[in-house]
């Protein structure tokens, strides 16, 4: 019995159950034309009918569209200007079809996207034109949680992205601008919220580009801040925050640290791996209790002239403004890569690294090497490279042949080692391999030649 469902009704197509050989030649031949012809057709009513019943509606604005979702929907939102103010209060995904072409204009009258339900994300959207005044944002995150703001261009708003009263909600690779010309406020505002993050954005023109106040556990990494009044913010009360893998450029101040009210304190704040370059002026800091480096490496500091006798890539003497301090100075910049299952290796350099790649499947590290400023002499590597990864004394080769100076011995923790080397500089390729990579690559191609001459020999043997 073959059932099909049609709308509200049943259609049944039954076989009798007589013997083929019981069936006369006309009727066989009926049924044969039925199960091949009628059937398709059939089924392919019943398809049709079963579109039919969808009801399918098309909405001019963003908010009928959300208006009329259930939570866990997705609305996928087509290319064109929407000039309206967005209220999100259920879980959906809001997905634009481009970040340049998707745009949500609020007309320079009011916060742009406001969201107060759990678990909403956006992602693919131009959002812009929120006017001035401290109650106007671009994407307002209001006590709610686990939401996530991803892949998104904000410009001209006077808090482009804020999250406030939020846990575990999350700000990622949104490229943030502002008009050089006019008075522009926050990048992404993190407060009042507990395990936050702000993760591969990029934000320029601000007066802070990064503001942390009343943040608990929240984390600010692998940022590009540049341009800006302030690179990163935080006002008290501020605790147990990491700020790692940012690079701020070219901002007039690196950040500002203070206390408000100024009986707050901080403390368990760690700020580290982070590349400072050509800012004009160090942190403002008017409270103390943040770390500065992680008890073995600290942050790059462009203005800061230093030496480094023992080449390890960490400067002779602590960074020391008012009253902070960086034990652990880096003498290069810092990059985190991510290569394999997780696992990253991390350098510090002072040279220009491109296509670094690492292959775990013969444990080798590839990266080019070269100037980073004009007529620079000499050029160094630190890395810290995984057990996991490889978990050997290292061999490194530069254009093929040892370089000026290494040392295999920097550090080891016990899930990664440290290791130095030094070369003079135009543009070289870097191959690092455990020791004895070479031999063991010998002994496998001889192993790969001898197998079939010993299968031969075994048959002829056997014969």
């Amino acid at each position: 019995m073959f059932i099909f469902n049609q709308g509200n009704r049943e259609i049944q197509v039954e076989l009798t159950n007589r013997k083929v050989d019981n069936i006369n030649q006309t009727n066989l031949i009926m049924l044969l034309y039925v199960a091949i012809f009628l059937m398709p057709i059939l089924s392919f009513a019943v398809d049709q009918n079963q579109w039919s019943n969808r009801v399918n509606v098309s909405f001019t604005t963003i908010q009928d569209a959300i208006n009329n979702a259930n939570a866990g929907d997705t609305i996928l939102v087509p290319a064109g200007i929407y000039y309206e103010h967005v209220i999100v209060n259920k879980t959906v995904l809001l997905v634009g079809e481009n970040s340049n072409t998707t745009i949500i204009d609020g007309s320079n009258s009011g916060t742009i996207v406001q969201i107060t339900a759990d678990g909403v994300g956006i992602t693919g959207f131009r959002i812009q034109n929120s006017g001035y005044g401290w109650t106007r944002q671009g994407v307002y995150v209001y006590r709610a949680n686990n939401c996530t703001i991803k892949g998104n261009s904000l410009y001209n708003a006077c808090h482009n992205i804020r999250l406030n009263y939020s846990f575990n909600s999350q700000a990622i690779e949104n490229r943030i601008d502002g008009p050089s010309d006019g008075v522009t406020m926050y990048g992404i505002r993190i407060e009042n919220s507990v395990n936050c993050s702000a993760t591969g954005n990029h934000v320029s023109v601000r007066v802070g580009a990064i503001h942390l106040e009343n943040a608990t556990e929240c984390i600010v990494r692998n940022n590009y801040l540049a341009k800006n009044d302030q690179g990163i913010r935080l006002y008290s009360p501020c605790t147990r925050n990491l700020i790692t893998e940012n690079t701020v450029s070219d901002n007039n101040y690196d950040g500002m640290i203070a206390t408000m009210p100024p009986d707050t304190t901080f403390f368990d704040n760690r700020i580290f791996h982070n590349n400072f370059i050509n800012d004009t002026n160090p942190f403002i800091v008017q409270s103390t209790g943040t770390k500065w480096d992680d008890g073995l490496e600290g942050n790059y500091w462009a203005r800061l002239q230093n030496s480094d006798l023992d080449k390890n890539g960490i400067a002779d003497l602590p960074y020391v403004f008012g009253t902070e301090r960086d034990n652990y100075p880096l003498m290069g910049q810092f990059t985190s890569y991510d290569v394999s299952s997780g696992f990253r290796i991390n350098v510090t350099s002072d040279s220009k690294i491109d296509d670094f790649a690492c292959f775990p499947f013969n444990n080798t590290i590839r990266m080019y090497v070269s100037e980073r400023v004009a007529n620079q002499a000499q050029g160094f590597c630190r890395i810290a490279i995984p057990h996991s990864l490889i978990n050997q004394t290292y061999q490194v080769m530069i254009d093929g042949v040892n370089p000026d100076f290494v040392n295999h011995t920097l550090h080891d923790d016990g899930t990664s080692r440290w290791i130095y080397f030094n070369y003079m500089l135009s543009q070289h390729e870097v191959i690092i391999v455990p020791e004895f990579h070479s031999f063991l690559a010998l002994v496998m191609i001889a192993w790969i030649l001898m197998v079939p001459i010993l299968l031969v020999f075994h048959r002829k043997k056997t014969r």
